[in-house]
């Protein structure tokens, strides 16, 4: 605003300078007054406005990161969603050999037909909730389809991560679930493990464990089978 003053009035001596015609003192008060009742309410309006934009800015930038959230995460369980799991795992860079497991849940479509899929849902819920349980807070959880789920275990050799696929094996073998009439619903699991290393296929090792966890159906189900 004072700059916007002193260059009229600038202007002006130029004026009376150039032409030797004096200009009456209205003019130059209306010269000083101009400005001061134009610049301010403009100035005002563009602080407001520069204030506003950077609030909607803000707001924008906390909406995209709760989309990419919700985008990465199961609308139904609340682990990674396929996508998110192979983008996560694939980017593991550990010095240490990881391992991957899979784990489909046992005669998942007879919970479905015969207790409907409300009860379904639940079993999703609650077998997603009780891997994730046995789970160190840096290992990787995702539902990579209907009732499969994945697993990357950091840095962890395979005796370990056979010990950790038996304690989430037998944490969901003990879970009990009611049907609506009350009468039991059990539920297993049938898990494959195989060996994971930076720098190599997700896709081989996730094949590999794929393989296994259909030996363990074969042989039974609500067992572990390791990758030959």
């Amino acid at each position: 605003m004072s700059f916007s003053v002193v260059a009229t009035l600038v202007a002006m001596q130029a004026l009376v300078l150039a032409t030797g015609e004096p200009i009456e003192f209205i003019y130059w008060a209306f010269a000083m007054a101009c400005p001061v009742f134009v610049s301010a309410p403009v100035s005002f309006v563009l602080v407001r406005q520069a204030e506003a934009n950077q609030r909607l800015n803000l707001a924008l930038l906390v909406a995209q990161r709760e989309l990419m959230t919700q985008a990465d995460r199961d609308h139904l369980t609340g682990v990674l969603s396929r996508a998110a799991f192979y983008r996560h795992a694939e980017a593991y860079d550990g010095d240490a050999p990881a391992s991957v497991l899979l784990a489909d849940i046992d005669h998942f479509k007879a919970i479905n037909d015969g207790h409907g899929h409300a009860l379904g849902d639940a079993a999703l819920r609650l077998v997603a909730s009780t891997l994730q349980a046995a789970l160190r807070p840096d290992d990787l959880l995702g539902r990579v389809g209907g009732e499969e789920f994945a697993i990357l275990l950091r840095g962890m050799p395979m005796p370990l991560a056979l010990a950790i696929a038996e304690r989430a094996r037998g944490a969901i073998a003990g879970l009990c679930m009611r049907a609506a009439d009350g009468s039991p619903v059990a539920l297993s699991i049938s898990v494959g493990v195989a060996s994971y290393a930076a720098g190599m296929s997700l896709d081989v090792a996730l094949a590999q464990a794929d393989q296994a966890m259909y030996s363990a159906k074969r042989n039974g189900r609500n067992r572990v089978m390791v990758s030959d």
